[in-house]
């Protein structure tokens, strides 16, 4: 078995929280990547509301959506990605999307998405207009997608356990000035009733 430990993982996908086996969304995942196949997303994939991960920055969205803190989990630690969490302005409505920027974006540049169908209090989500369960990619990737369909899309998952599946890919850069960099890509998801409950979108280039 093929394992990527991301050194980069705490530092480049912000997968920040320690596995312990109890999975309440995509931020409670374990931070390495087991066996990921040759490829990457498409751009449909890591867009959403037209941010495109590694086009648009974090000063991008807060023109979209409005100010809001930024934070890191965990706190304190200078390598986590800088997020930002917007929510939906319906109280009947707990979603909420995150995105983030690691190191490889420059802490400005997405290099990260979240969409969690409910947030952890200690979150500090700012309600904003359009943030919504009916949030998708371009693509289609939304809550509630049946994961037999997320199977359809991308195939066998690289990764799998009680409640999630991870679809992670590998190839060269295709960026021209940058063809001796490694690109890391892929889509995790928790699921509840054969449905999804929240997914991550990455996508980090490094040498």
């Amino acid at each position: 078995m093929r394992v990527i430990s991301l050194a980069l993982a705490a530092v480049m996908l912000s997968v920040s929280l320690a596995w312990t086996g109890d999975i309440n969304s995509v931020r409670d995942l374990p931070d390495e990547l087991k066996n990921p196949r040759k490829g990457r997303l498409s751009l449909s994939d890591i867009t959403l509301f037209d941010i495109r991960i590694g086009r648009e920055t974090l000063d991008d969205v807060r023109s979209l959506f409005g100010k809001t803190r930024t934070f890191r989990e965990p706190p304190k630690s200078v390598s986590a990605a800088k997020e930002l969490c917007y929510a939906s302005s319906n109280p009947a409505d707990e979603t909420c999307v995150i995105f983030g920027s690691g190191p490889m974006g420059g802490w400005s540049n997405i290099t990260t998405f979240q969409v969690l169908s409910r947030a952890s209090q200690e979150l500090p989500c700012t309600p904003a207009p359009g943030i919504s369960r009916a949030v998708a990619t371009q693509s289609g990737i939304r809550l509630g997608m049946p994961v037999m369909e997320l199977r359809s899309k991308f195939g066998h998952p690289s990764d799998q356990g009680q409640g999630f599946v991870i679809f992670s890919f590998e190839q060269k850069s295709d960026h021209p000035k940058r063809k001796d960099f490694h690109m890391l890509s892929g889509v995790m998801a928790t699921f509840a009733n054969r449905r999804i409950t929240s997914f991550k979108v990455f996508l980090i280039e490094s040498k």
